[in-house]
């Protein structure tokens, strides 16, 4: 009796344990973002990624980045930090100026605090042949886990 009740502790533990690794591990779930309005001459000539948390992060960039020849500088689009972030993605200089970036967007999500931002290539579209600074800037609900790129990523 006692071998047939230990045989069904140990089934059970080993059960339980089974459930725990599929439990903890669920699919980042979609969620809602914004894109930022912004200057459509601001110019970043390198390619990478950006996340900004704060304000005085956001206006300090900004204040970086003349969108003129003559050193004009436009403001910073108004974030409230406490409830949003912001992520930014620059593809630097290109030859798609009349292209919609948010077609490069495959999905934001998220799971528990790490967000997943997911590119793909720009598709096929009629271009206006026009060099311009390529970037998006994607406001969403603030989380304090980390960021990941994934697919196309500028680099």
């Amino acid at each position: 009796m006692f071998v047939r009740v230990l045989a069904i502790g140990i089934i059970a533990l080993f059960a339980a344990s089974c459930d725990k690794d599929d439990e903890g591990t669920p699919n980042p779930s979609p969620i809602a973002y914004e894109t930022v309005s912004a200057s459509p001459y601001l110019q970043v000539d390198d390619p990478h990624t950006q996340v900004f948390r704060s304000w005085n992060r956001w206006s300090e960039f900004w204040g970086e980045h003349p969108e003129c020849d003559n050193g004009c500088v436009v403001p910073a689009p108004y974030v409230n930090f406490d409830s949003s972030m912001v992520v930014a993605i620059f593809w630097g200089l290109e030859g798609f100026g009349c292209v919609d970036y948010t077609d490069r967007l495959d999905v934001v999500s998220r799971k528990d605090e790490d967000t997943f931002i997911a590119l793909r290539e720009q598709p096929m579209q009629e271009v206006c042949h026009r060099m311009t600074y390529a970037y998006l800037f994607l406001k969403i609900d603030r989380a304090d886990g980390g960021v990941m790129f994934t697919g196309v990523v500028p680099q």
